[in-house]
């Protein structure tokens, strides 16, 4: 997996981690992402970081959906310093959307991966990452996450 340094087009390694409701206060104090995370303390939150440096630069919150058969992705962010036309890196999003996509599958919902987004942001995420709308989520599942995980997870 890796992130873009859009400005030199160097490809930085990233990993996702798992962490906790320490970590989540923490990052929350820097300000660096929107939302309060310090309310998604109940799901499993998980940081995208890239060459062994801790700081995150991506941020998601997934919960278990097993009565809808899917995975929900709650909340997903970029850093501040990488949302809009003068960010740092790229293939943040798609990063963290393949991350989700590859725990679908592991947890046996076969890549279903549903999330609600922000409105101006739903086109994006149809064009850009193939998801389909059902009206109230946008979800991707099968052959497309599996197209995701190997554009965004598996290609080095």
């Amino acid at each position: 997996m890796y992130v873009l340094n859009i400005e030199t087009g160097k490809k930085h390694l990233a990993k996702v981690v798992q962490i906790g409701s320490e970590e989540i206060k923490r990052v929350n104090r820097t300000k660096q992402f929107d939302f309060n995370w310090n309310k998604e303390s109940a799901f499993k939150v998980y940081k995208l970081i890239i060459d062994d440096i801790e700081e995150p630069i991506g941020l998601m919150s997934l919960n278990e959906r097993p009565d809808d058969y899917a995975l929900e992705i709650r909340l997903l962010a970029s850093s501040k310093a990488n949302v809009g036309k003068d960010q740092q890196y790229g293939r943040i999003a798609g990063c963290l959307i393949a991350f989700a996509c590859r725990e679908a599958f592991k947890g046996g919902y076969d890549g279903f991966v549903c999330l609600k987004p922000k409105t101006k942001l739903e086109p994006h995420y149809i064009k850009k990452y193939g998801f389909e709308s059902t009206k109230l989520f946008l979800v991707t599942e099968g052959r497309n996450s599996l197209k995701l995980i190997k554009e965004y997870y598996e290609n080095q």
